[in-house]
């Protein structure tokens, strides 16, 4: 009888690179800060935007659904701009 997992080759556990770990703890506040504050902006805005389209398009709520989508739009402009500030950083 074939074993279908006779063909499937084992995985090998690669290693971390050397000095990945202090490079993660020598990351200051601002970076961690920064990082989670672009994340929340982004998910908020990409779903505020679509949300609205959504409204407005489906169930012609056009005033409730312009407002998100500028919220949105406004969101993750502001993502983008901490993204660009800490590049520059």
């Amino acid at each position: 009888m074939f074993d279908p997992f006779s063909v499937v080759e084992t995985e090998e556990v690669a290693e971390p690179p050397e000095g990945l770990s202090e490079s993660i703890q020598r990351a200051d506040a601002a970076t961690f800060w920064g990082f989670l504050a672009a994340v929340g902006l982004a998910q908020a805005g990409l779903f505020a935007a679509s949300l609205g389209l959504m409204l407005g398009g489906f169930r012609g709520q056009w005033t409730l659904g312009g407002l998100l989508v500028g919220g949105g739009l406004v969101a993750m402009a502001l993502a983008g701009g901490i993204v660009r500030w800490h590049r520059r950083r």
